[in-house]
């Protein structure tokens, strides 16, 4: 399915409803942003008009997209309990994290692989994935590099 900014038909069904469930309910603007070499999301409080904004880039896979969103939905209910007093990835986000992450694995359908995702996440929260690219087979990390290896990045810096 062609992906486009207007709409998130390019996610499975249970994870469409979940979002817009919480879209709604949390009284959110989403925004699926173009894809971004900096951050995968983002989560922004309005002091001015009081409104919560979350946008997931567009290039994601299915799962990461979820996570993604769920990730930005911790930081904005995070905001909320604590008026930005606590660190914006410190223990009181991971737990709540963590906590929606749970609620989701047991609401959505999810391949045995995205289960697997989930569960990374939850047993050890972070602030970014680690093995984010999973369908990039030309990737390496620099674990798979010998000793004193020479290699370029996409944005041409060579180590």
């Amino acid at each position: 399915m062609t992906r486009n900014k207007y709409n998130i038909n390019f996610l499975p069904k249970d994870f469409q409803n979940y979002i817009l469930r919480q879209i709604q309910s949390e009284g959110i603007f989403f925004r699926i942003s173009s894809p971004r070499k900096s951050k995968l999301g983002d989560y922004r409080y309005n002091k001015i008009r009081n409104t919560h904004s979350i946008s997931v880039n567009i290039d994601l896979s299915e799962i990461h997209f979820l996570i993604t969103f769920i990730h930005e939905l911790a930081h904005k209910k995070c905001h909320e309990l604590h008026l930005g007093r606590v660190a914006s990835h410190g223990k009181e986000w991971k737990q709540i994290f963590v906590e929606l992450l749970e609620e989701a694995k047991k609401e959505l359908k999810l391949k045995s692989t995205w289960e697997e995702e989930i569960m990374r996440n939850i047993n050890s929260p972070r602030a970014t994935f680690t093995g984010f690219n999973l369908d990039d087979t030309d990737a390496l990390s620099v674990s798979d590099l010998s000793l004193y290896s020479k290699f370029e990045l996409k944005n041409g810096r060579k180590f």
